[in-house]
């Protein structure tokens, strides 16, 4: 197989759920109009149901469902709620395309008659608002888009599809609890690695690519605040009782 194919299926699928100008190249461009009212429908379905991390119980039932009738090998529960759908067409390359499942502890403000009310409480017992605020459901739909899109055109290509629906991307935990889980031993570890996210600095319309590592990148802060006069103070108070 090679790599071009799945590259423009997914340019195919990531216009789909953008509502981008029509794209000729591999695949017809009527097949992407033909899918595009049930991924959008699917898009916002997912917009109204947000889940937060490791609690993505009905995102991955959403995808593992549309996926399994295009023929996929589909696993759920991989580090929690992670989803592995595999599509095996013959000898070649191992192709991985992934997507994140969850949601933001957000309100949504937008107005928008899709838009999400979901409320849930979490661990502290603190009831929080819950909203896709990230792109998590768009990312979702196209992924979709390119699972129905290449199971459709398997004369185009051959190798095997490895479709990776990960949980907690936003607190930077569900890659590592799913290679524990073993998504690359028990199944096949990938030749080539793609993901996708949306894009705020392009104009609608424009699909951007970028090779290799990408805005990969997790930052943490450890700080010392030293409260001298707050410390006085609490002595202060102990002494008088």
């Amino acid at each position: 197989m090679k790599l071009t194919p799945l590259i423009v299926t997914l340019l195919f699928a990531s216009s789909v759920s953008a509502q981008t100008p029509r794209m000729s190249a591999g695949i017809g461009a009527a097949q992407v109009d033909a899918i595009y009212p049930d991924i959008e429908k699917l898009y916002m379905d997912l917009h109204r149901n947000p889940e937060l991390a490791f609690h993505e119980q009905r995102t991955a039932a959403t995808l593992a469902a549309r996926v399994k009738p295009s023929g996929y090998e589909v696993t759920t529960g991989v580090g929690g709620t992670g989803v592995v759908a595999i599509l095996k067409n013959g000898p070649g390359p191992i192709v991985m395309l992934r997507t994140e499942l969850d949601a933001l502890p957000i309100e949504e403000k937008t107005g928008l008659p899709f838009a999400s009310r979901a409320k849930t409480k979490i661990d502290s017992g603190e009831i929080v608002p819950v909203s896709h605020m990230c792109g998590h459901d768009i990312h979702m739909s196209a992924w979709v888009g390119v699972a129905e899109l290449m199971a459709k055109n398997r004369e185009r290509w051959h190798g095997t599809l490895m479709l990776v629906g990960q949980p907690a991307e936003e607190i930077v935990s569900g890659a590592t609890a799913m290679l524990r889980d073993g998504l690359f031993t028990s199944f096949p570890k990938p030749d080539y690695a793609l993901s996708m996210h949306d894009e705020h600095t392009l104009p609608a319309g424009v699909i951007g690519f970028h090779s290799g590592y990408f805005r990969a990148n997790s930052t943490g802060l450890d700080m010392t605040v030293y409260g001298k006069a707050a410390m006085a103070r609490f002595r202060r108070a102990r002494s008088i009782r």
